[in-house]
């Protein structure tokens, strides 16, 4: 072959399962970082989920879907290794999410028509799998997931790994529960034939770079936001005013993309959505694309169709550049304000921290949050408004989670949506008057009796007992130490401690069978917050010695012995105040396990009562 053949790049549209069967990529040592927050997870998920379903009908089988639209992924830049491995140089993070809901569909699917995915997956040689993304640090998650359908990251597992876990846990919460049986197999079958992706080959590094940066850094894939800018300076026949308009915009954008790649257009489709989007798309089939779903995929092209009706027009009121200097940078402003409060806590926007660990999709709430601020408020109005939606938000979720119930993106959007029309133009009381008659009649009570850990919740209980430790600790006045608990920042990260060891044969008085044992074991009230390696010094102790040593830990733990009510007036006083069912055991039955069932069960009215 001549060395201009060899030097010729290959662009080609490839359905996934052609990208994905029986090859291996590699990723280069220094971007190897895997990036996807719950955001993009729960938007990849969500139009995915859209786009089968405008084509997807209930008399059809799984070879109608061959003739149904095909999703456009976009494209990845590979080059060829003299291993037979392809080095992807651009794309990485959409092929491992793509890989993190393949595996996801396999355990849905069950093994036997699951089976068709394995060679997307991975291949088999002598036994030994062998994952279509070779990075050797993930290898060990990638194991976890394909065979037992959950990893738990190591202390010494990357960020990617650890991004990795939390991905695969958002693919599990948010996956749409309409999709079963036969249209679960229809999606399956859509997923691996109908999303395209354009592979491009370079013949060498150097030109795989060339190529990647003719993309990216030329201007010649504008964004979104980029052609609303456009739209907007044409509006303007003052040089003075343009230029000003757009060094501003430029400054803008740049502050945005601070907090990580697209936060500039996420921006957009938070404010549109919150303040002017009128209708939004029902999750039935046949049903189309409407100012929610449009402002979600091109927002400059619906505010450049809708400028002049509705909501947006009456924003505007004829005046561009008025509706710049109030509309836009109030909202600028508070999204700024909010993606501060996910970073850290902020007084009087605690719940908006809160909200980010175990809430509904920030491409749903972050919506809800801005929904009923008005361009009057103060400042301090608009935090209390944001914590207040960002407290319902967080209740919605942790009943529904209590209840079993889901609250997966696609199943709540369109009742979400309704609530953000509803809040706005509210004051704050007229607010909680409307979220509290949206609060779900789900009784925690009756949920808490049976809630228990299992294999897919234990990211929901650990917050819920971050949340209840840390509730108590600061209503004893301890301070607010859920950040402590949650994210482990300058300490040994915090673990689920079983206070019952794992040992049936010393219950054998009040169970007959082992089944019956573990059920109750995992039971919410057996469990407490440990720092990992603490749990582990006590794993096969007897309950009653546990508790002896749990005076030294958290105030949860600390609750079981008698010496948290000696000489702690603020705890006992809060107790008290409240008529919280607290007391010590000296030794820790089935009885005690029902009793601090409703203890938690008292906590959580507590704190999520709106």
């Amino acid at each position: 072959m001549s060395t201009i053949q060899n030097k010729k790049i290959v662009a080609k549209e490839y359905p996934l399962k052609d990208i994905l069967s029986n090859n291996k990529y590699s990723i280069d040592y220094f971007q190897r970082e895997y990036r996807w927050q719950k955001e993009n997870i729960d938007q990849l998920i969500d139009d995915l989920y859209n786009a089968f379903r405008a084509d997807y009908r209930p008399e059809h089988s799984t070879k109608d879907v061959a003739n149904y639209a095909t999703y456009f992924m976009g494209s990845i830049i590979v080059i060829a290794k003299d291993d037979a491995t392809m080095s992807i140089i651009d794309g990485q993070q959409r092929v491992t999410s793509l890989t993190l809901l393949l595996i996801y569909l396999y355990h849905a699917m069950g093994v036997a028509k699951g089976a068709i995915l394995q060679n997307m997956i991975f291949s088999d040689s002598y036994g030994e799998k062998s994952f279509n993304i070779q990075v050797p640090e993930r290898k060990d998650c990638l194991d976890g997931l394909y065979n037992n359908n959950e990893y738990t990251p190591k202390e010494t597992d990357e960020d990617s790994v650890r991004c990795m876990a939390d991905r695969y846990n958002d693919i599990k919460e948010n996956f749409p529960e309409d999709l079963q049986g036969q249209s679960l197999e229809s999606f399956m079958y859509w997923v691996i034939n109908n999303i395209v992706i354009v592979k491009i080959e370079a013949y060498s590094e150097e030109n795989a770079y060339t190529i990647f940066e003719t993309m990216n850094d030329r201007g010649l894939n504008l964004t979104n936001s980029d052609m609303l800018k456009g739209f907007i300076l044409s509006k303007f026949q003052d040089d003075t005013k343009r230029t000003a308009i757009n060094d501003q915009w430029k400054r803008d954008m740049h502050q945005l993309l601070s907090y990580g790649k697209d936060y500039d257009n996420a921006f957009f489709r938070v404010w549109m959505r919150s303040q002017f989007a009128e209708t939004k798309r029902q999750s039935k089939a046949g049903s189309v694309d409407e100012d929610f779903e449009h402002i979600g995929v091109r927002f400059h092209s619906w505010f450049r169709d809708n400028y002049e009706k509705g909501r947006l027009k009456e924003a505007i009121n004829g005046s561009m550049e008025n509706f710049l200097d109030t509309n836009y940078r109030f909202f600028f402003n508070k999204y700024i304000l909010l993606q501060e409060a996910m970073k850290d806590v902020i007084p009087g926007l605690e719940w908006v921290y809160y909200n980010q660990f175990r809430g509904i999709s920030p491409y749903l709430a972050s919506p809800m949050m801005l929904a009923g601020l008005k361009l009057s408020d103060s400042d301090d109005e608009c935090k209390r408004k944001m914590n207040l939606v960002a407290r319902f938000l967080d209740g919605f979720v942790v009943r529904r989670q209590i209840n079993f119930r889901s609250y997966t993106a696609s199943s709540i959007a369109y009742t979400m949506f309704n609530i953000i029309k509803s809040l706005r133009n509210k004051t704050y009381d007229e607010m909680l008057e409307v979220l509290r008659e949206r609060v779900e009649d789900l009784d925690i009570d009756t949920g808490m009796k049976d809630l228990r850990l299992h294999g897919q919740n234990g990211p929901f209980i650990k917050y819920f007992l971050c949340r209840i430790t840390a509730y108590i600790e600061e209503q004893s006045g301890m301070g607010n130490n859920f950040k402590r608990y949650m994210t482990n920042p300058e300490c040994k990260p915090f673990e689920i401690e079983h206070i019952w060891s794992d040992h049936f044969d010393r219950h054998t008085d009040e169970f007959e069978h082992p089944e019956e044992f573990m059920r109750f074991r995992n039971k919410i009230g057996n469990l407490v917050l440990l720092p990992n390696g603490t749990n582990q010094s006590y794993n096969d102790m007897k309950e009653d010695e546990k508790i002896t040593h749990y005076v030294k830990e958290n105030l949860l733990a600390k609750s079981l012995c008698p010496q948290a009510y000696q000489n702690n007036p603020n705890f006992t006083s809060f107790v008290s105040s409240k008529h919280l069912d607290f007391k010590s055991y000296a030794h820790f039955d089935k009885s005690a396990i029902e009793q601090r069932c409703v203890l938690y069960s008292q906590i959580a009215n507590n704190i999520w009562e709106l």
